[in-house]
């Protein structure tokens, strides 16, 4: 390509970043919006590789002189869009994270698998003989189980903060646990669906189950969806084991830390979100057909969230 087609094709973008350094010279970055940011670090790159493709055709020309500068002084200001936060969490929320979503599909697929089998199994022996339920549950936790679903009095705050550290504490094993082999992880999604399918099958046989189901679901969709997620991470960690491939083993799991833990701070976000709505909304003594259909809800915006949500340039 000839040098003046190059500035002509290019020199849009190069204005464009010229106006950014000047932005960032008069402002601080806290109130620079994030969608200049992103434009920014977009243009930062752009001009790089520019510069870069000028370095090899069009060696000491002016030009190469002109990017050279221009990167110089975009490049001042890089560090401080760095370390910008909110930048950082939202492309997180917005971009990585369903990017991995979609990347482990396969592991997390697996996981709820697992965890679906564990459910299935113990629903169906309970319903068959209810005193099988002891195999799955603790006695004193059956004693203790109400099936009127009557509303009780709740400490809100406490109630979801417990809940909030429960969940976070069977996602951690359930990743964690992916170190032996995969093994630990597929126990603790198993052990978790038996004890969900157990009490189902318990409410089958005793009490009434859209209460149950209102009970369940408005916080249970993410919830579970969380877990998943949590369990996929764990799998992805006993394959980097189990399956290195032409990657050294520990490079191998290194690497698969790397991405599970990345998904693994994504479900801890949805466990948040999960505990304040089992904490404050599902105790509420409102119809349960509300709840069911906020239930709805929280199912398709996961899916439109994970479907939608994609990287972009």
């Amino acid at each position: 390509m000839k040098e003046n087609i190059f500035i002509e094709k290019n020199k849009v973008y190069w204005d464009e970043l010229e106006n950014h350094v000047h932005l960032f010279s008069k402002h601080n970055i806290t109130n620079i919006p994030s969608e200049k940011i992103e434009r920014f670090l977009y243009l930062f790159r752009s001009a790089s590789h520019h510069l870069a493709y000028v370095r090899t055709h069009y060696p000491q020309s002016k030009l190469e002189k002109y990017l050279n500068t221009l990167v110089g002084h975009a490049h001042q200001h890089l560090y401080t869009v760095q370390k910008n936060p909110w930048v950082d969490f939202k492309n997180y929320i917005t971009k990585n994270f369903p990017n991995s979503l979609r990347n482990h599909h396969l592991f997390i697929l697996s996981s709820f698998l697992v965890f679906l089998l564990g459910a299935i199994i113990s629903f169906i022996m309970v319903i068959q003989d209810s005193s099988n339920s002891y195999y799955f549950l603790p006695k004193a936790f059956l004693n203790t189980i109400d099936y009127s679903f009557k509303n009780r009095e709740w400490d809100y705050p406490l109630m979801s903060s417990t809940i909030m550290i429960n969940n976070i504490t069977v996602s951690l094993k359930a990743f964690i646990f992916g170190i032996f082999l995969g093994i630990g992880t597929i126990y603790i999604l198993f052990v978790n669906g038996c004890l969900l399918g157990a009490l189902t099958g318990l409410v089958y046989l005793n009490g009434d189950l859209i209460k149950y189901a209102s009970l369940i679901l408005p916080h249970g969709i993410i919830e579970l969806t969380a877990i998943f997620i949590a369990g996929g991470a764990g799998l992805l960690l006993g394959k980097g084991l189990l399956i290195p491939g032409k990657t050294k083993r520990l490079d191998c799991l290194i690497e698969s830390g790397k991405e599970g833990a990345h998904l693994l701070l994504g479900c801890m976000l949805l466990l948040v979100v999960a505990g304040i709505i089992e904490g404050f909304f599902t105790p509420l003594a409102i119809s349960p057909i509300i709840k069911l259909l906020f239930a709805s809800f929280t199912l398709l915006g996961l899916i439109l969230y994970m479907k939608f949500f994609k990287s972009s340039i």
